[in-house]
């Protein structure tokens, strides 16, 4: 079989340990209900907040993509939706990476809730 050849692969796998998007389909909220998901996951990402990696990525993010948008919507003559571009852009990086850094909390906190 060649490197690139992908056919005998079992593929399964690596369609559950797919990135999910929303905290909903987040596998360890599966077991509660809505309400609970939703006040664990408040919870972990107020944990993601208490680390230095967030403040770091506000700043990162907006200082490479800005500067970027910008020229571009000076290019094509709109230099306010250049801006609003870059800030939206900026605004899903740092989601993501606030989405990231708050899951790896969430097992400690269903733990403390459930002994609690």
């Amino acid at each position: 079989m060649s490197r690139l050849s992908f056919e005998g692969r079992d593929n399964s796998k690596r369609r559950n340990d797919a990135d999910p998007w929303s905290y909903k389909s987040l596998p360890e909220l599966s077991a509660l209900p809505a309400a609970e998901r939703k006040d664990v996951w408040k919870k972990a990402v107020g944990h993601a907040y208490e680390q230095w990696q967030t403040f770091l990525v506000y700043p990162s993010a907006f200082i490479l993509v800005m500067p970027v948008s910008y020229w571009l919507g000076l290019t094509f003559g709109h230099d306010f939706i250049g801006i609003m571009t870059g800030i939206m852009i900026a605004g899903a990086i740092n989601e993501r990476i606030v989405f990231r850094i708050a899951r790896p909390h969430l097992k400690k906190i269903i733990a403390r809730d459930d002994k609690g």
